[in-house]
């Protein structure tokens, strides 16, 4: 059985995703360099870098909620989901979103 969605993440320089071989409406890639999302705009997630001495940088634990909605909702293409979020923190409104769904 295949995966469904691939998640990438990269502290590296720019990462051509087209080189995985995966459907890109299935790959999520979360970076920490802005300017290396112009090659895959539509799939990237910013995350600020991971600093040691930042005891409170929970970034990554806080898109677990969002990855796991991704995984059982299983859009057809993320990158549609990815770009209502465009210019947001996606762990942050995903959880504002969220509540407001509760009310």
């Amino acid at each position: 059985m295949s995966k469904l969605y691939e998640v990438v993440y990269s502290d590296q320089p720019p990462m051509d995703l087209s080189k995985l071989n995966r459907n890109p409406a299935q790959v999520i890639y979360l970076s920490t360099h802005a300017l290396e999302s112009y090659l895959q705009h539509d799939n990237c997630v910013q995350i600020k870098p991971f600093k040691l001495e930042d005891k409170y940088d929970t970034q990554l634990l806080d898109l677990i909620p969002f990855l796991e909605y991704v995984a059982m909702a299983r859009p057809s293409d993320i990158r549609t989901v990815l770009a209502s979020y465009q210019g947001h923190d996606v762990a942050a409104e995903f959880i504002e979103h969220s509540k407001e769904h509760q009310r």
